[in-house]
C-alpha cells in the first residue's frame, strides 16, 4: 500500500510574513485615503486665498486709478486754461512773430513780461486798467468760477505792443495796447485776426468755457 503524500505545512514564518504584508498594505492604503483628500483641500485653500489675494489687490488698484481719474477730471472741469493749451499759444506766438517781423516775450512755464514800466501779471492785479476806456475788473486766473471782468490766462510783450489773452463772458478774447502805464492801462481787442483765430481754436480745446 503506498502511502499518501502529507500535504506540506506552511511555516510560521512564512504565514507571518504574508500577515505583515497585508497589514503594510492596509496601512498604506488606509493613510493615503486619509491624508490626500486633506492634502488636496489644503492646498486647493492655499490656492484660493491667493487668487482672493490677488483679486482684492487687482480691484483695489483699479479703484485707487478710478478715484486719480474722478480727480483729475474734477480738477480740470473748473479749469478754462490748462499748461497743455499754454504750450501750444506759445508755439503758436512763437510761429505769428515770424509772420509779422516781431519779437514778443510771454507768461508761459510762470514767466513775467515787462511792459510799459510795469511787469505782468502783477500789474493786473494792481491797476487800474481799461478796455476802450472803461475801467474793468481783471484777474490772473485759469478758473472759471472767477467773476471777474476778464480772466487772463496768458501775457506776451514785445517793443510797441502787449498782448493779453483772456476770456470775456466765457468766450475767448485778446487785448492789446501800446500805452504805458502812467495812469493805469487801456487795452483795445486786437484786429489781428491770425492771432485771433490762433487763440480761438486752442480754447476750444477745452470744453469747460
Amino acid at each position: 500500500m503506498k502511502h499518501m503524500k502529507k500535504p506540506e505545512k506552511r511555516s510560521i514564518g512564512s504565514i507571518n510574513s504574508i500577515v505583515w504584508i497585508v497589514l503594510a498594505l492596509l496601512v498604506i492604503f488606509g493613510g493615503y485615503k486619509f491624508f490626500y483628500p486633506n492634502h488636496v483641500t489644503n492646498t486647493q485653500s492655499v490656492a484660493d486665498k491667493q487668487s482672493s489675494s490677488k483679486i482684492t489687490k487687482t480691484e483695489g488698484s483699479s479703484s485707487e486709478s478710478k478715484k486719480a481719474s474722478t480727480s483729475k477730471k474734477s480738477t480740470n472741469k473748473n479749469k478754462i486754461w490748462t499748461n497743455k493749451q499754454d504750450s501750444e499759444l506759445a508755439t503758436a506766438i512763437s510761429s505769428w512773430e515770424q509772420t509779422m517781423g516781431q519779437s514778443y516775450q510771454g507768461t508761459n512755464k510762470s514767466k513775467s513780461v515787462s511792459f510799459g514800466g510795469v511787469n505782468f501779471p502783477s500789474f493786473i492785479s494792481e491797476g487800474p486798467i481799461y478796455v476802450n476806456q472803461q475801467e474793468v475788473s481783471m484777474k490772473w486766473t485759469t478758473s472759471k468760477t472767477d467773476d471777474s471782468d476778464y480772466k487772463v490766462v496768458a501775457a506776451y510783450a514785445g517793443s510797441m505792443y502787449l498782448y493779453l489773452f483772456t476770456f470775456h463772458n466765457n468766450a475767448p478774447e485778446v487785448l492789446v495796447t501800446s500805452q504805458s502805464a502812467s495812469d493805469g492801462m487801456n487795452f483795445k481787442v486786437t484786429e489781428n485776426a491770425q492771432l485771433v483765430s490762433s487763440f480761438e481754436k486752442i480754447a476750444a480745446e477745452n470744453s469747460n468755457i
